[in-house]
């Protein structure tokens, strides 16, 4: 119980973050941060396909709801979801699967986090920025992927530190 209210308290203040902070950044019309995918990123590596999935849909939907994105974000998020214990098993390791806890950069290295959550927002963003601007230029479009993506790896690095020395495990 008191695992679940902590990932509460994180999916809750990631979301208010992500809305009332990093919806407000736009950089020339090219960079968009989406940090609420850290929730998704950071959930335990033990967890139930079926409820990671759940949980993916779910984040996606409250944001969607929130920023009037019309799925964009269900979308996206519920197939970041679907792929997270792929990308997990090829970049992290069976092994670490097997124990649980979660992914954070004390855990399994800096390298492997940040190749692990490089990877993850990628394959977030790139879906989400093509369905966001189906009629837009290639070039505009890769530019916003690589930029945006740039820019969350780096403010979702920095915001997991804290959970680097927590033990945080379902």
């Amino acid at each position: 119980m008191i695992r679940f209210l902590e990932y509460a308290a994180i999916f809750l203040l990631l979301l208010v973050l992500q809305e009332f902070v990093f919806d407000n950044i736009n950089l020339g019309g090219v960079v968009n941060p989406y940090i609420y995918i850290m929730f998704i990123i950071l959930l335990p590596l033990d967890m139930p396909g079926w409820m990671l999935l759940m949980l993916g849909f779910g984040t996606g939907a409250a944001v969607d709801f929130m920023s009037g994105t019309a799925g964009l974000q269900t979308i996206a998020s519920t197939w970041l979801a679907f792929v997270r214990p792929t990308v997990v098993g090829l970049l992290l390791g069976k092994d670490l699967v097997y124990e649980g806890g979660i992914p954070t950069a004390g855990r399994v290295g800096t390298g492997r986090f940040l190749r692990y959550l490089a990877v993850m927002v990628l394959l977030f963003d790139i879906p989400f920025f093509i369905l966001e601007d189906l009629s837009g230029s290639a070039w505009v479009i890769t530019l916003r992927i690589v930029l945006s993506s740039a820019f969350s790896v780096g403010i979702i690095y920095f915001l997991h530190l804290p959970f680097v020395h927590t033990q945080l495990k379902v």
